[in-house]
Parts: structure tokens; C-alpha cells; sequence
């Protein structure tokens, strides 16, 4: 089982965002939508971080780097990541929806220590099998898995 803090992601791939570029490009021509500036903008924040960031987080980013996108069109175009299949809404228990991007890495679970906020990540295969396991039993296929655990860390 391997286990890593959300710090420690893996850099950047660059063929993660030429994937990205493609599919919201797909996505929003599909929609009917136009590929702005702001729109690219907004991508490129996302894709180039590594944790998981609030709304709040990704506008002082862009803002921090020039880029002026108003609050209304960040929500907007946060959606259309989601279902564009490029960014993961996830809840980690602080009465906050927090984002991060999903392309170039695995299918992982949140594990929330509730007493100091510590994120761990696993992208244990054991689980993600029985939930399958246990989707089939019930007559669902599978498409995608959410899973937060929240308690607390014991300490060794």
C-alpha cells in the first residue's frame, strides 16, 4: 500500500497538458464554446499545480501571475474542467470543495486525519477492486470512484 502526502506529487509531465489542451478543446467545441484567453489561462493554473486548491486558491494564483479572470468565469470554467474529465472536485472535510487536476495520475483515495488536517493519498489496488467487487454484486459498472476516509492518525 503506498501512501504519500498530496505535497509530494510528481512534477508536471508536459504530454499532461498537451492531453488537457486537447480534450477541453474537444470539450468546448462539442458544447459550442469558445477557447479564450481566460479559458486557457485557467488551464494552464490548473495543470500546473500539484495539491488540492480551493476556488479561493487558484484566483489569487492567476492573479499573482497577471492573469485577470473574474470569480464568476473561474466557477464557470471549473465545471466545465470537471466534465471535461480534467479536474476532480473533492471534499476533505473542511465545509470547503477543494479541486485538483486528474490527468497523468492514478485513480487515488483521500485518507483525512480530522484531529490536524494531514492529507495522505493511496492508490491502493486492493481497493479499488473490492469496490468493483462489490459494484458488480449490486449490477453497476463502475465509473469512477470517490473515497475519502476521515479519523485519525495513530501514531507509532
Amino acid at each position: 500500500m503506498s501512501i504519500k502526502k498530496t505535497s509530494g506529487a510528481q512534477p508536471l509531465k508536459p504530454a499532461d497538458f498537451d492531453e488537457a489542451l486537447e480534450r477541453y478543446r474537444e470539450y468546448l467545441k462539442r458544447k459550442k464554446l469558445l477557447f479564450t484567453r481566460e479559458r486557457i489561462a485557467i488551464l494552464e493554473e490548473v495543470m500546473a499545480r500539484h495539491d488540492h486548491f480551493s476556488v479561493e486558491e487558484l484566483h489569487d494564483s492567476l492573479k499573482a501571475n497577471g492573469k485577470k479572470v473574474s470569480r464568476a468565469t473561474l466557477y464557470r470554467n471549473l465545471d466545465s474542467l470537471k466534465e471535461a474529465g480534467i479536474l476532480a472536485e473533492v471534499d476533505l472535510g473542511n465545509r470547503h470543495i477543494q479541486y485538483e487536476h486528474v490527468l497523468g495520475h492514478s485513480q487515488h483515495f483521500h485518507i483525512i486525519c480530522e484531529e490536524t488536517g494531514e492529507i495522505l493519498e493511496d492508490d491502493s489496488v486492493e481497493v479499488e477492486k473490492a469496490v468493483e467487487i462489490l459494484a458488480r454484486k449490486h449490477g453497476f459498472e463502475v465509473a469512477r470512484i470517490k473515497l475519502q476516509i476521515f479519523g485519525l492518525r495513530r501514531r507509532k
